[in-house]
């Protein structure tokens, strides 16, 4: 009882250790899964109000690295997944346009061009690479697995996919429909043609005197911050920033061999080399596991390198070329024999999938001499006429059988379940032949260089410790400390592959914070990066050190350009005057009045190409100042084209340059621009 009164006396206090307790376990667990708390734990992104939820990103990120791998293409996985949220960023947003167009797409419309008589292209080559005679049997046999002989198992990755071209396909219909009603929509009217044809209808050629802003000298010319911050005022929607950036400075050690890993390696392949000469054929080498071995029976026609064609050509069997060194790898070449023999022959080939009386039934059509065409009409049959083929590589019973076969059909392969009839139409004269070893060693470095390369970084970081001091010595330490820009979705830092946990650091530090060094990301550096600064989302402040810069150099040029035309303006009547007194050479260019880039002068010069379009011939215009130097030109001549353009040709330029086509082009990004998309992948990857 006593103690039962002591827990009642202590309630209170007991109900705020409880509650202290409760509300540390969930903000624990709200940090440590995002947003759960409130419901948004499981989302990867919004776009508008659609939440993209992480497990159905992960499944999507899977099938595409899944297609990947089966291409054999190697990505970096922080790219592919960038890839694989802008895609599926850009299907939401496709979509909620397609319904506020109120576009859609019939079921007999999309039964047509799956399994019609005009089924897509897309569909079609799905069908021939899964081996299916049409559309109808390829999807038949995907929903009706069992009239086929199959279980769900074995097509249910076919399946999988099928449903996702189905609905590819549906999207690419309604995209192509809002691509015709805007083409119907966006299209040239009067003006707009004539005012094509008058930007690109003229060249005018003139002759020009130029002195560049970069001739005098900056201090000579101060900008204040209030100039600045006045010619930001002006340009500040260039700067307009949509989500956080972050400026960091990154040092990129590449892991490379150290000479005294290429000297020993030099000594170990010639070691190497040594044996080859000594001894036939690469058994005396086989067992060294640091070595790897290529072994070919190749034509001459066959290689691609010059040096290793020119070698086989001359040598004698056992022959054995010096290693050659290229990017930290040694490469031999040993011909190790050469013999005449078939190297390629013409074929017509069928396979029958079935059971035996079914094989013999088609081996008799074959060689009664049966058109292929009436025979493919059977199930279970694929084949074609006159293929062919290279026998390099094939076995010798296999070339023994092409050797001893006659006019007809003969049994390649066959088991109760198919068999494979083969005819053979022409076989080659026998070539010369060359069995080929190739041998490769990759130097890689030593445990003590990389050792070494770390502790000389580590020693680097551990004395420049703050952004500033981390920017500011990396020259002197022999390292090139590279500007980087990146947001929450950026997949690698500044290009470099399996970086995205650097990307993921510069997000979790306060600015002036230096990282500890990255060097088990799957690359072959080390990484280290310091956070300059962080850019909230709104726009790029007129102090952030690239916006100042360009802005000082903007105001800086208009200084220069005032000075030099109170220097020179009205001081000469001619362009080779104006030369003279700038000391530079005359010189010319053609300029229409559309065009960007004017050879000699620059690009961006709207003004200047302006002032042209209007100017009399062989009248002196200027000084004008322009983007980077200051101008004084005179129309030498003026050619008009002798052709103008049709309708046509004006409404296809019109589409390609500012219409229909320019504005598919751009939906993305307009529609992106036009609605709250917010990536959040840096809580998950």
């Amino acid at each position: 009882m006593a103690a039962l009164e002591k827990i009642r006396s202590k309630a209170v206090l007991l109900v705020v250790f409880i509650g202290v307790a409760l509300l540390a376990f969930i903000l624990t667990d709200f940090l440590n899964s995002g947003r759960a708390f409130f419901g948004d734990g499981n989302t990867v992104a919004k776009v508008g109000n659609t939440k993209i939820d992480a497990m159905d990103f992960q499944r999507r990120y899977e099938i595409v690295s899944q297609q990947m791998q089966s291409n054999r293409s190697n990505i970096d996985g922080a790219m592919l997944q960038s890839e694989v949220m802008n895609q599926m960023i850009q299907e939401i947003l496709l979509k909620d346009e397609l319904e506020a167009l109120d576009i859609e797409v019939s079921d007999s419309e999309i039964t047509e061009a799956i399994i019609g008589q005009n089924a897509r292209p897309e569909v079609l080559q799905f069908v021939r690479q899964s081996g299916a005679q049409s559309p109808s049997e390829m999807r038949d046999m995907i929903f009706n697995p069992s009239k086929y002989g199959l279980g769900e198992a074995d097509v249910a990755e076919a399946r999988t996919a099928w449903l996702q071209l189905e609905e590819n396909v549906e999207n690419n219909m309604k995209l192509e429909k809002l691509q015709a009603l805007i083409m119907g929509t966006i299209r040239a009217n009067d003006l707009d043609k004539k005012e094509m044809a008058a930007e690109n209808a003229v060249t005018n050629t003139i002759q020009f005197a130029r002195v560049n802003y970069s001739t005098l000298k900056n201090d000579d010319y101060e900008v204040s911050d209030s100039e600045i911050q006045a010619e930001y005022n002006k340009q500040k929607e260039l700067y307009k920033l949509p989500e956080e950036m972050r400026i960091a400075h990154v040092i990129s050690v590449d892991i490379t061999p150290s000479t005294a890993d290429l000297n020993q390696a030099q000594s170990f392949i010639n070691g190497i080399y040594t044996k080859l000469v000594s001894t036939e054929g690469v058994d005396e080498i086989r067992s060294n596991t640091e070595l790897t071995i290529r072994e070919n029976t190749v034509r001459l026609t066959d290689l691609r390198q010059n040096d290793v064609r020119d070698f086989v050509a001359k040598a004698a069997v056992g022959d054995v070329t010096s290693p050659k060194f290229q990017s930290n790898t040694y490469t031999i070449n040993k011909l190790v024999g050469k013999e005449m023999g078939l190297d390629s022959v013409n074929v017509s080939l069928m396979s029958v999938a079935g059971p035996k009386n079914m094989q013999d039934s088609v081996l008799n059509l074959l060689n009664a001499g049966t058109a292929y065409a009436e025979i493919l009409k059977i199930e279970g049959t694929q084949g074609q006429e006159n293929l062919w083929q290279s026998l390099i590589g094939t076995p010798d019973s296999t070339i023994a059988k092409f050797r001893a076969a006659g006019k007809d059909y003969f049994v390649l392969n066959q088991s109760e379940q198919g068999a494979i009839y083969v005819k053979i139409n022409e076989l080659k004269a026998p070539k010369q032949l060359y069995d080929l070893a190739q041998i490769t060693y990759t130097v890689y470095p030593s445990d003590k260089t990389t050792q070494d390369l770390r502790d000389s970084l580590q020693s680097f970081i551990s004395t420049n410790n703050t952004a500033e001091l981390f920017e500011k010595n990396a020259a002197r330490a022999g390292y090139n400390a590279m500007l980087a820009r990146v947001i929450s979705s950026t997949p690698q830092i500044n290009g470099i592959e399996s970086s995205r946990e650097v990307v993921r650091w510069l997000f979790e530090v306060e600015p002036g914070a230096v990282s500890p060094i990255f060097d088990k990301q799957g690359n072959d550096k080390m990484i280290v990066a310091s956070l300059d600064y962080v850019y909230k989302e709104g726009y790029l402040p007129a102090n952030a050190p690239e916006v100042k810069n360009e802005l000082t150099a903007i105001v800086r040029n208009e200084k220069k350009g005032d000075a030099l035309m109170a220097q020179y303006q009205g001081k000469a009547s001619d362009i080779a005057g104006y030369a003279k007194l700038m000391d530079v050479a005359v010189d010319t260019a053609a300029v229409t009045f559309g065009q960007n880039y004017i050879a000699g002068i620059g690009s961006r010069e709207s003004d200047l190409t302006a002032s042209v379009a209007v100017a009399d011939s062989g009248k002196v215009v200027g000084p004008l100042k322009a983007n980077t130097s200051l101008i004084v030109y005179e129309v030498i001549g003026h050619d008009k084209s002798k052709r103008e353009l049709t309708d046509l040709e004006t409404e296809q330029q019109f589409a390609r340059t500012r219409g229909n086509q320019m504005v598919m082009q751009q939906a993305v990004n307009i529609l992106r621009e036009a609605t709250d998309v917010e990536n959040m992948m840096i809580r998950f990857y």
